[in-house]
């Protein structure tokens, strides 16, 4: 009943203050099982999703938001799949279904989520064995990680494996509160301090993004990652002067997958936010470095 009660105050707030706009698209071809059964890491197993054609693009792990693995997700999959091998884990819900309730539910209610007091949590864990399996289908490429609202900040968790080359954190949504947020947790990346000392030892590079009016994902983590990585973070800042519409305030949240639509008049930003996305990760995933 608890984790009812929080879901539906979570759902509440959610929509308040980092409303998702209406998906546009859906998945036009077969994404399969890449490992021809769920992936088994750390005591947990979910399924990943690919189209199961050859390794030669370069390779992206997509995670999906709170709102689960919804067929806006498996569209914007297949928009990365025209320059990447993309591999879409399914980490709570079903496949095809939007459903933000979900993933609060996830987040409260399994121990999957759980921060330890140290190391990491479960599901990082799992995530970094799913990278291995990447890493092994790739073994001379690099790999670049896309977290999105409640899996925002798990790119950089993974860094700490030095095939990954590229980390994109989309609107940073942990740690995920009840209600109210402490300053603390505004400029928390829900991360452990293990998991930021590894990802400090790597030398990918970062690249964040957030909508300027979004209440959920604070400035406030933009700030950490830059005090973190310095030089090595990008600021994909979205300023509201591009996504308000006659000026009006907009509590917009999902930069690439949620918030956008096909008409020019209200979705270019998202539609611009996604094709810096794609020239941060050809760039870093292809272009050739000095004793890389």
């Amino acid at each position: 009943m608890l984790c009812v009660l929080l879901s539906g105050c979570g759902v509440a707030q959610f929509a308040t203050c980092a409303p998702h706009t209406k998906e546009e698209g859906a998945p036009t071809r077969n994404w399969v099982e890449c490992f021809h059964q769920p992936a088994s890491h750390a005591g947990i197993s979910h399924s990943v999703y690919c189209l199961n054609e050859d390794a030669a693009k370069p390779p992206v792990l997509l995670l999906h938001e709170l709102t689960g693995l919804t067929p806006g997700t498996l569209a914007y999959a297949e928009e990365l799949s025209k320059d990447f091998t993309v591999y879409v884990p399914l980490l709570f819900g079903e496949k095809g279904r939007f459903s933000p309730s979900g993933g609060l539910l996830a987040y409260w209610g399994t121990a999957e989520w759980t921060p330890p007091q140290e190391g990491s949590m479960p599901m990082v864990n799992w995530l970094r064995g799913v990278v291995r399996d990447i890493g092994a289908r790739h073994p001379r490429q690099r790999v670049g990680v896309i977290g999105n609202c409640m899996t925002g900040p798990l790119p950089i968790a993974l860094l700490d494996n030095p095939q990954v080359g590229a980390a994109v954190v989309a609107q940073p949504a942990l740690p995920m509160r009840f209600w109210f947020y402490t300053d603390e947790d505004k400029a928390s990346l829900g991360l452990s301090g293990d998991d930021l000392r590894s990802a400090r030892s790597s030398t990918a590079q970062i690249y964040g993004l957030r909508f300027e009016t979004d209440c959920m994902a604070d400035r406030t983590k933009l700030r950490t990652l830059r005090e973190q990585f310095g030089d090595r973070f990008l600021n994909g800042e979205i300023p509201a002067r591009e996504y308000q519409l006659e000026g009006k305030p907009t509590n917009a949240h999902s930069t690439l997958i949620g918030s956008w639509k096909t008409q020019a008049q209200d979705g270019r930003a998202s539609r611009d936010a996604r094709e810096r996305v794609r020239t941060f990760l050809l760039q870093q995933l292809t272009e050739t470095r000095a004793g890389g």
